[in-house]
């Protein structure tokens, strides 16, 4: 009988160490540049399959997710980052997804807020930040 819990111990024990190593996190690098690209990745990146967490930081245009990895891996993440129309790391948008955002958000840079103005304003994209 010690043997039998014993083993259903070792058991249980093996299954929790490796569902633990299936959780991952990654850093995926876009080309987001504002508020509006924000609300769009959050409202979307959850709702993957595999996605735990996930956070997006404007002003380096950086994707933080935590996923499980027997559910997703970084190469579907990157592919689904493509379709929202941003470059995903190497991966570059998704062009038919890209053309869908505002011109504001298809033509700025990282970190300069809607068509190159500052964070704190927009120059007409009427997007609020």
């Amino acid at each position: 009988m010690k043997k039998l819990f014993l083993l259903i111990f070792v058991l249980v024990m093996g299954l929790s160490v490796s569902a633990q190593q299936s959780v991952q996190k990654t850093v995926i690098q876009t080309n987001g540049v504002c508020e509006q690209c924000k609300k769009k990745m959050m409202e979307n990146v959850p709702t993957w399959k595999g996605v735990q967490q996930c956070s997006y930081d404007v002003t380096t245009a950086k994707l933080t997710i935590v996923y499980d990895a027997n559910k997703t891996n970084l190469d579907q993440l990157r592919k689904q980052v493509s379709l929202l129309g941003y470059d995903a790391d190497n991966v570059k948008a998704d062009a038919a997804a890209r053309e869908k955002l505002p011109a504001c958000c298809r033509n700025a840079k990282p970190g300069q807020g809607c068509g190159g103005h500052s964070s704190g304003g927009c120059g007409g994209c009427n997007h609020h930040h």
